[in-house]
């Protein structure tokens, strides 16, 4: 029972940290509604409180990751790891997930210092599509993290193989992703050197 509990645990934190701080904020003073900051994203300006929770876990699970990836890019380390198992733990609840959410859970495992299940992730990608480039990046980074050199290279120079082609596509999550993009293959080709 002790998996449930943890699960349980889990989920009642990450609906007290989505839901609190949305009846603090109150009223928003702007004039603005939730559809204007719906419209210019999840906490672009890296203050205020996360968007409201909703029924869909999945949505839930994307808030709180876009939440870590802000987290780390302004050097908030503290807030990405507080939020980490509260995400993984979502993602996983979501399933089964697309590429999209694979990746993220990936990414997320990876930042966890799991990167045998960041792997195993990244690999359910790769199975659907062994061309993808966000599946074969998270595994590259996965294969690195666990000590796996020459599969980690295995996987950037199938990057490289594939990207002149593969990054053309138009697949939701390319799009979604565009800007992560050339910074795969950019690191793909530091790697593969």
């Amino acid at each position: 029972m002790l998996p449930w509990y943890v699960t349980g645990a889990g989920l009642v934190v990450l609906i007290i940290v989505l839901i609190v701080p949305v009846f603090r904020a109150g009223p928003p003073t702007n004039g603005a509604g939730p559809d204007a900051a719906r419209a210019s994203g999840p906490m672009q300006s890296g203050v205020g409180s996360p968007p409201p929770l909703s029924g869909n876990m999945r949505d839930n699970a994307d808030r709180l990751f876009n939440r870590i990836m802000q987290a780390r890019e302004t050097g908030d380390s503290a807030q990405a790891t507080q939020f980490l198992p509260m995400a993984i733990s979502a993602y996983q609840q979501a399933a089964p997930l697309d590429a999209d959410g694979s990746y993220h859970l990936s990414l997320l495992q990876s930042y966890a210092g799991q990167p045998d299940a960041a792997l195993a992730t990244a690999r359910e990608i790769l199975a659907g599509n062994p061309t993808h480039l966000l599946g074969l990046s998270a595994a590259a980074q996965a294969a690195q993290l666990a000590g796996r050199v020459d599969e980690s290279r295995g996987y950037y120079r199938k990057i490289l193989e594939v990207y002149p082609t593969e990054s053309k596509r138009s697949l939701v999550e390319y799009q979604d992703h565009a800007n992560v993009l050339p910074a795969i293959e950019a690191e793909a080709k530091q790697r593969v050197q």
